[in-house]
């Protein structure tokens, strides 16, 4: 074999069958995101459907997350019983009420069977962002929901793009930029 036969033979080892072998992924590599590791964004590894449901608002409409495909959409599980949700709540409020024309926020209650506490809580917090009930979590547990509060973000394919657990800085410079990197957002 000549040295040109031996390096070409090399080379289709490296490019072709060795990353075979050792399962690498042959899809491109998540996007850059400098303000979801400041912000603590956790992005999956493996791209999956985020699971559909239908639940009912406080006023008894039925949303379904089905409703939305084609847009990015921002899903809050929270909990009347939970100080962090509290705090986090009148923030959020500030923060995505204004952004209603470049994504779908969703803030699902998990505490769903206690409408009156709900209802209580969206008082004082004075949230207009639409609260779906999520009767005895039944969606939490679908979407594996083990500590609140957790965000996640569903990309306009309908895949689960990015997940945040537990309570964070909303005010910041990152949590926007975090939530516009995930989604592409301008």
């Amino acid at each position: 074999m000549t040295n040109r036969g031996f390096f070409l033979s090399l080379t289709a080892l490296l490019v072709f069958i060795i990353p075979s072998v050792y399962g690498a992924d042959t899809k491109p590599a998540k996007q850059d995101c400098p303000s979801c590791e400041a912000f603590g964004v956790q992005r999956p590894q493996e791209r999956k459907p985020a699971p559909a449901f239908s639940l009912k608002t406080l006023e008894g409409a039925t949303v379904s997350l089905t409703d939305f495909k084609g847009k990015p959409v921002f899903i809050k599980f929270w909990a009347t019983w939970c100080p962090s949700c509290e705090e986090e709540l009148p923030i959020l409020e500030k923060l995505l009420a204004g952004k209603k024309d470049q994504l779908v926020v969703l803030m699902l209650a998990i505490d769903g069977e206690k409408e009156s506490r709900v209802q209580r809580a969206i008082k004082k917090a004075k949230l207009t962002l639409p609260v779906l009930l999520d009767v005895k979590e039944k969606i939490a547990r679908t979407y594996g929901v083990t500590f609140i509060p957790a965000a996640f973000l569903i990309d306009r394919d309908g895949t689960i793009a990015a997940k945040i657990v537990g309570e964070r800085d909303w005010n910041s410079p990152a949590a926007w930029g975090a939530v516009k990197e995930v989604f592409c957002l301008p």
